[in-house]
């Protein structure tokens, strides 16, 4: 009989499961290095926007987390991206370092003062048939990630579908793939077979063919999918046939795999990504320290702004620089408050002082980075604690994080110093 039991754990103590279906990745990987990947990383995999709109401003209790007691730490086996949206809001440490990845149309005051939740307590086969019920019911997993499950976590052979995807990147690259019927009747061992390639027990997939043809033959499978040439109705065991009317060129040169000539082990990762004609440009953050150019007056910050500004221009690429950059965006407030003060707070505390004085005198028409210089005026961050961190080590040093303050530090600086 399954042993389960509702109970309460406080959100610090909750870890995200890193063999998560949805996204694995390595099984060592913290909380930080999860969410950093949902939201920079692999967000459609995650979707942590959507589900933020779908929330609204408080946690639905009716559907809890499943968590397993592993070895003392208790693991999210299912309810990830919830839990990964409330650390996300309640770490100030994270919110920095990654930010402001995520955003809130309504202020979600009750998500950021819940710091226990209510979670289905169970052991590791009880959570993990739970998930499989509720996934393969609900269409959330894709066929792709119920492959990764039952290999990794249910002790199935891989099929040649998650050995493709393994070695080639080929499903997970070009999310059209990830359906029963191209795993059923588009990419099976026969038709690999027909255009060249096998599935070998022990080295995977392998081909006849030189790395670049490989590459070349398989990197045209998506497109019939796409331009629906092979469909659930259509085609779907003619994948050579379609493969050579569609690409006559390819006539000759795609043959019967044959075992007794020589052949190679695909590992060609990343290269099979259907050409996409982007129609519309996304917006980016911006890679710029401070977020733009300021023109502030003459004088010791300037100064330090703009030597600031030429080391992170010839210096973007290199981490190693972002414990400097962050140490100097602290370096750079207390110089702005000493001159602001111009002696009058000779204390330790001045930059402190400084700080809070800022917040009371900004408003809303001296924002030019709004949702970042919101999230400090509206006590979301606490940017002197932050800036501390940076000045003593006490935190992960990232470039979205170093630029997420810089931006603040930019509206500050601008309000004071501006020409």
């Amino acid at each position: 009989m399954a042993k389960q039991k509702i109970q309460e754990i406080k959100l610090d103590d909750l870890h995200l499961w890193s063999e998560n279906p949805r996204d694995p990745i390595n099984v060592d990987s913290t909380d930080h290095e999860i969410i950093k990947r949902a939201i920079a990383g692999n967000p459609t995999k995650w979707n942590l926007q959507n589900l933020i709109s779908e929330m609204g401003s408080y946690y639905d209790f009716s559907e809890l987390p499943t968590v397993v007691n592993v070895d003392g730490r208790f693991v999210v086996y299912d309810g990830n991206r919830r839990i990964a949206v409330l650390k996300y809001l309640q770490s100030e440490d994270l919110y920095a370092s990654l930010g402001g990845g995520l955003f809130f149309k309504l202020e979600p005051n009750e998500l950021r003062v819940l710091t226990k939740i209510p979670c289905n307590i169970c052991d590791v086969n009880t959570a993990l048939t739970n998930i499989e019920r509720k996934h393969s019911s609900n269409g959330s997993w894709g066929v792709l990630e119920r492959e990764y499950f039952l290999n990794v976590h249910r002790g199935y052979a891989k099929s040649v579908f998650l050995r493709i995807d393994e070695q080639t990147r080929l499903i997970t690259d070009n999310p059209l793939l990830n359906k029963r019927f191209v795993k059923d009747e588009v990419l099976t061992k026969r038709n690999l077979n027909q255009i060249g390639f096998d599935v070998d027990q022990e080295k995977g997939i392998v081909s006849n063919y030189s790395e670049q043809d490989a590459k070349e033959i398989l990197g045209k499978v998506p497109a019939l999918i796409k331009d629906k040439a092979v469909t659930t109705r259509d085609n779907r065991g003619e994948l050579k046939k379609i493969l050579l009317e569609k690409y006559p060129e390819l006539e000759g040169r795609v043959v019967q795999f044959d075992a007794a000539r020589k052949n190679m082990v695909l590992d060609i990762q990343g290269d099979l990504q259907e050409k996409r004609i982007r129609k519309t440009p996304v917006t980016k953050m911006s890679n710029e320290l401070f977020g733009r150019a300021l023109m502030l007056k003459p004088g010791k910050v300037n100064d330090l702004y703009r030597a600031l500004v030429d080391i992170d221009t010839r210096t973007k690429e290199d981490d190693a620089v972002l414990p400097f950059i962050g140490m100097a965006l602290r370096l750079l407030i207390e110089v702005a408050a000493r001159m602001y003060y111009q002696g009058a707070v000779e204390d330790d505390q001045v930059a402190s002082k400084f700080l809070k004085e800022a917040k009371n005198n900004l408003n809303q028409t001296d924002k030019n980075s709004l949702s970042l210089t919101n999230d400090w005026l509206s006590d979301r961050m606490n940017l002197n604690a932050i800036l501390q961190k940076y000045a003593h080590g006490n935190i992960e040093y990232t470039r979205e994080g170093i630029l997420a303050t810089s931006k603040i530090v930019a509206d500050i600086l601008d309000h004071y110093f501006k020409k």
